[in-house]
């Protein structure tokens, strides 16, 4: 199952670097903004080229709040053991392109 919409990136840096297997990995803590008070924590992980060219084009503006328009599979839900309990959801980038302003309020419009 695919998922696609905008999410917000966290306080926590980008990780990026690379994985297991040697290639290049970006991993992502973003959240979606349900309603007014609730918000959904995903984390995001992103695997090859086009992560790399991605990194390497959006370091900079990859800082706290910024939007991303994703399109996600393999989404699955992980307890996380805090006080309270939470969790996030894990999935992988399938596509991902870093929004602008104008699409962010016409988004957030609608």
């Amino acid at each position: 199952m695919r998922h696609t919409g905008m999410l917000f990136l966290s306080r926590t840096p980008p990780q990026a670097g690379p994985a297991r297997c040697g290639t290049f990995q970006l991993q992502l803590l973003a959240y979606d903004r349900i309603g007014p008070h609730q918000t959904e924590g995903w984390r995001i992980v992103w695997t090859g080229i086009a992560a790399k060219r991605f990194w390497d084009q959006h370091e900079a503006a990859l800082q706290p709040g910024a939007v991303l328009r994703v399109e996600l599979e393999a989404a699955r839900t992980h307890a996380l053991f805090s006080r309270p309990p939470t969790a996030e959801i894990h999935a992988r980038v399938v596509s991902m392109e870093l929004a602008t302003r104008i699409d962010s309020t016409q988004a957030a419009a609608a």
